[in-house]
């Protein structure tokens, strides 16, 4: 199982700065916010330290999205987000134009509640609702799934051509942050996992590298 760190909610100077501390750790560092504010150049300069996952989380007609896609893998990442209930001529057309990037299908944001699933997809089951729309997005061509590590097992059953990736990791159950389905890392790796996003635990960390080391020895 691979570690990716989350750069989100820092700046620049501060991803580049963690990224060059922990670039012979981690299997690479994923961008969010700081696409939206630094633009490409963010990835030019992340690649010096490992493997770049964009995380745009794509929602739109096929045609923008394909569009998204193929900008993004011109740089080079390795990794690109698009949202499963995007539909499957979205994912199809996100996967053919990724060119040497995977596409990774997001099911159901791990910062829903039941009540939030509800209220968005009309359904309270999480979990078929997160299994419906693995099976949409495997269907479609995606190479991998983002869930909530809660999800790992029932998709690891219903799904048999993509892997998984989860973030949601926290070093502890008890979380008092926005995210509501999480594990900690070595019970996602006991669950199937080929990628774990952990971010604030590193990112907020006053020794980053420390709390990284004690990560990777727990999957390891």
């Amino acid at each position: 199982m691979e570690l990716i760190i989350a750069l989100d909610g820092i700046d620049k100077k501060s991803a580049v700065e963690l990224a060059s501390k922990l670039s012979d750790q981690v299997w690479g560092f994923k961008v969010n916010d700081l696409l939206l504010e630094e633009g490409f150049s963010i990835i030019k300069e992340l690649r010096k330290y490992g493997k770049v996952f964009a995380d745009p989380k794509l929602h739109d007609i096929p045609n923008t999205v394909k569009n998204s896609v193929k900008k993004l893998a011109d740089t080079g990442v390795s990794l690109i987000t698009v949202h499963a209930s995007g539909g499957p001529r979205m994912i199809e057309e996100a996967v053919r134009n990724s060119s040497g990037a995977e596409i990774l299908a997001v099911t159901i944001l791990t910062s829903f509640s039941p009540e939030e699933t509800s209220a968005v997809y009309g359904v309270s089951n999480t979990k078929d609702k997160v299994l419906e729309l693995g099976k949409l997005a495997e269907s479609a061509g995606a190479h991998g799934i983002v869930c909530s590590p809660l999800e790992l097992e029932l998709l690891k059953k219903g799904l048999k051509k993509v892997y998984f990736l989860t973030p949601g990791i926290r070093l502890s159950r008890d979380t008092s942050d926005d995210q509501r389905r999480v594990m900690t890392p070595k019970e996602a790796k006991d669950g199937g996992a080929k990628y774990i996003v952990v971010g604030r635990p590193i990112t907020e960390s006053d020794d980053p590298q420390l709390v990284t080391q004690e990560i990777i020895k727990s999957i390891t």
